[in-house]
Formats: C-alpha cells, structure tokens, sequence
C-alpha cells in the first residue's frame, strides 16, 4: 500500500526530489515572505519577495521587488526591479537592478549595476565596492577600493582605499584615503572633501576644483579623455544585459538557476527521459497531456474528506511547482536530447549541456510570445518533456517493486 501511495505521488509530481531547493511565488504581484531561519542555501523567485530571517548558506534571489533584511553567512546574487538589502551578508554581494539600496554589512566584495543605486550612511562595505549605474550616491563607508562609472556619482561618505570614478558629473563630499583617478565632464569639490593620496584626473572644463583638497599630488591628464569612450561603452554594454533581464523578467535567472541545479544533482535521470522522448514523442505527449489534466482532478477529489485536505494542498502546491518550471525542465530535455541525436561521437560535458539548455529555455520564451502557434508549440514541448519523465518514472518504480 505504502509503495503505491508513493508510486502515486512520483507519476503525480515529477521530480519531486528536488522541489525543496527553490521556492517560487506564483503572481507577480504576490508577497512571499521567508519568515524562518533556513539552514541552507535559499534559491527564492516571486514578484514580492522579502527575507526577514537568516541564511545559512547563500541566497540567490530574483523578483519585482526584493527585501533583504536577514542576515546571509554567505553570498548574495540578486536581480529585480528594485533590490534593499539591509541585513549583513558575510560575503560577497552581485546584484543588478533598477533602483537599489545597500543599508546593512557586506563582509567582501559589492558588486552591483543599476539605474539609481544608494549605499546609505550606515552601510559598511568589507571589501571592494565595484557600482555601475546612473545615479550612484554612496553615503557608507567602503573599506577596500571604489571603482565606479555613472552619469552621476555623489560620494559623500568615505573610502579606505583608493577610488576610480567615471562619470558625467563627480561630487565629493567624503574622505578618501588612498589614491584616485576621476575622469569626469563637471566636478564638486565640497568643504569637507578630501583625498590623502595622489590624484589624476580629466575635466572637461580647463579648471581644478581640487585645489587644496589633495593630500599628495593633483595632475590633470588629457590623455584619460581616451579612456572615457571604453568606459562609456563597457557602462553600455552592462545597461544592455540588464535590460535583456528585464525583458525576460526573473523567471529567467529562477531558470537558469533550476538548471544549473538540476544538471548537478541528476546523473542519468535526464538522459533516460531524452531517450524515451525521442523514441516516442506522442507516447509522451499523450502521458503530459494527461498529467495536465489528470492532476488537479486529483487535487479535488482529495479535498472530498477531511483527512484527505493536507494531500490535496500538497499536490496543488507541487503542481503549481511543476508548472512555475515547465520551460526549464523542458529545456533540460531539449538539450540532452539535442545531444543524443548529434553527440554520438563525443558527449557533452556539464557545462555544454547547461548552456544549451538556458539557450532552448530562452527560445522557448520567445516563442511562448507568439500567439497561437507559438503557444501550441510550446505545450506540445512540454507535455512530451512531461510525458518523457512521467515513462522514466514508472519505469524505475517498475525495476523496485
């Protein structure tokens, strides 16, 4: 009995092994809490998304809005619309994001990219600050090395080491400890400014608003004009890979996370569902069709008795699980199968399999787009992809029962 309860729920929830390492919100516009310490790495995904509690491993988080005010023993990497993290992360934060704030501890590096970024006046930066965006403002106090390039950069608060700016406009208001090299159309120096080291600079302006508030020796150098173009251009480059996370929205690094994932703890599990989708595509596509509708069926008739009601929330739960990752583990499937049909002379590694697989996630979002017939194309991908792993599933509960 005991077997057949679990056959049930294998052929009802594919892979469901692995359903704990994310946690995914459904809407966009839903708020999903983390309100429990987790002891462990969190891969987490929504609209809405604030951790109020710690992390013991790394948080990787994506959503509209991201809220990170418990602390992380390890790394950070995070991308949203908007991203506040105001807890200590104990090791390196990488984020990108439209408008973004660092208030809490960084114990290493801070790397981040955006449209108006603030460290605010409490924030400690370990390490080095790496910030590259349109509005930059840091307030906080940067132990290691500043390295920015904006339209505008206001640094008010303090800098151990030394700093490299890029920027439209520069404004200094803060203390640098180290060496610095500004190039920038217009320059503020405020009353409080300092720079204890040597600085070279570029101006579009033949002035020297630094006069006296150099520790060490001020050079103006043309030559840095040169250097603003690449700059400019890198700065571009960024802008445009932030914008292409946009377009395809978080669910894309919630993807490409559930692959890596996926790829790593899986050996032949894959492989196996590759093969059966190649040797019968409309087997498999009648067994996904089946899964799509058969499951919610299900759902409700547990919902019938009391006892039954924690079963049927568990199954609705997963399923919305399994439907928020369709495109990735289709993509999975697409990719092993790519590589069953033309890699017969040499397999792929991991890492050729995980590109391809993030390569045919994006183009299934792409077609996704189209009306009709891309959306037809699109099921009939994953109820065969679906169908391939329910087979491979039955097939195993048939070799140990």
């Amino acid at each position: 009995m005991k077997r057949s309860i679990a056959l049930l729920f294998s052929l009802l929830i594919p892979v469901t092994a692995f359903a704990a390492v994310f946690q995914a919100a459904g809407g966009d516009d839903e708020l999903f809490t983390v309100s429990v310490p987790i002891q462990d790495d969190l891969y987490v995904a929504g609209g809405l998304v604030h951790v109020n509690e710690s992390v013991a491993g790394d948080l990787i988080i994506a959503g509209g809005e991201i809220e990170v005010s418990g602390d992380i023993n390890q790394d950070v990497i995070a991308a949203g619309g908007s991203v506040n993290i105001r807890g200590r992360v104990n090791d390196d934060v990488r984020a990108a994001g439209g408008e973004m704030e660092i208030a809490g501890t960084v114990g290493d590096d801070l790397i981040i990219a955006g449209g108006n970024i603030r460290i605010t006046k409490g924030a400690v930066i370990e390490g080095d600050a790496y910030v590259f965006g349109g509005l930059l403002i840091i307030d906080g106090l940067v132990k290691g090395n500043l390295r920015t390039a904006g339209g505008d950069v206001i640094l008010t608060g303090n800098v151990n080491g030394d700093i490299d700016v890029n920027s439209d406009h520069f404004q200094i208001e803060g203390v640098v400890k180290g060496d610095a090299q500004v190039i920038s159309e217009e320059a503020k120096v405020g009353e409080n400014a300092f720079i204890a080291g040597d600085l070279e600079y570029w101006m579009a302006k033949d002035s020297d608003p630094y006069s006296s508030k150099v520790g060490g020796t001020a050079k103006f150098n043309p030559e840095l004009r040169a250097v603003t173009k690449d700059v400019f251009e890198a700065t571009a480059k960024g802008a445009l890979k932030v914008a292409l996370m946009a377009i395809f929205g978080y669910s894309l690094l919630a993807a490409v996370l559930f692959i890596f994932i996926m790829l790593l703890i899986t050996k032949t599990y894959f492989n196996d569902c590759s093969m059966k989708a190649i040797k019968a595509p409309g087997r498999s596509a009648l067994i996904g069709l089946l899964y799509f509708v058969v499951t919610p069926v299900i759902g409700v008739l547990f919902l019938i008795t009391v006892i039954g009601i924690p079963i049927s929330l568990f199954i609705f739960m997963m399923y919305g699980f399994m439907i928020f990752f369709a495109k990735p583990l289709t993509a999975i499937v697409l990719a092993k199968s790519t590589e069953i049909r033309y890699g017969k002379k040499k397999k792929w590694s991991k890492t050729k399999i995980f590109f391809a697989s993030v390569g045919y996630f994006i183009a299934l979002k792409v077609i996704g787009i189209i009306p009709v017939i891309g959306w037809i194309l699109v099921m009939i991908g994953v109820f065969i992809a679906f169908g391939a792993m329910l087979d491979t599933d039955w097939e195993k509960w048939k070799k140990i029962s």
